[in-house]
């Protein structure tokens, strides 16, 4: 009888824990990838720090909340990790008004490792504050972005479907907009419901 008694609180535990992990486990897969442009080709990159931005296109083919964005990013040491990047998302390539900006902390997906240009390539991920956004074109913009030793930062190109444009600020203030390579980067996030769409409407 104990025996049995014994086997029956282990098996109310497993049970338990296996409810937990499912529950810790099942945000992380309600992630969706809603628009990817490639990774790292190693093909060049793009300037993003010290009054330089960048601003790539991309499209959603129907009503979702985007909650981060993963991206590559080059610095000169593998000891010098991005920190923190400010990101903007408009309706046009550095537009004065935007649908959502923010300054978000950076996690580590992937690296260091070499690139042939000689700096470190690092995949990168920040967070959003749940962008909900119609079906559309919009532009991912990418700035300011800080490293731990305060050294210069570079968007990893991908040629994928995306347009991009580059902003480089002169010592005289003012910018020149130049078309670039598109660069690396994918939107994650969830489609949205019918019914969520008809209570954003209401």
């Amino acid at each position: 009888m104990y025996h049995v008694v014994g086997l029956y609180h282990i098996v109310r535990y497993l049970g338990a824990s296996l409810a937990l992990v499912c529950l810790l486990v099942m945000p992380a897969a309600a992630q969706l990838i809603l628009y990817n442009n490639g990774p790292d080709a190693g093909i060049g990159y793009s300037h993003i720090n010290f009054g330089a931005a960048t601003s790539d296109s991309f499209t959603l083919s129907r009503a979702a909340t985007l909650t981060s964005v993963t991206f590559a990013v080059y610095t000169v040491d593998d000891g010098n990790p991005p920190e923190r990047a400010k990101w903007t998302i408009t309706t046009e390539p550095f537009a004065d008004h935007n649908l959502a900006t923010g300054v978000a902390l950076l996690g580590l997906l992937n690296g260091p490792y070499i690139t042939q240009f000689g700096f470190f390539g690092w995949e990168m991920k920040f967070d959003l504050p749940n962008v909900n956004l119609p079906a559309g074109s919009y532009w991912l913009q990418l700035q300011d972005v800080t490293t731990r030793w305060d050294t210069w930062s570079f968007w990893a190109e991908s040629n994928g479907p995306a347009t991009a444009y580059h902003l480089e600020v002169g010592a005289s203030g003012y910018g020149t907009v130049t078309p670039v390579t598109s660069d690396s980067f994918a939107v994650e996030g969830s489609w949205m419901t019918r019914s969520q769409q008809n209570l954003r409407r209401r």
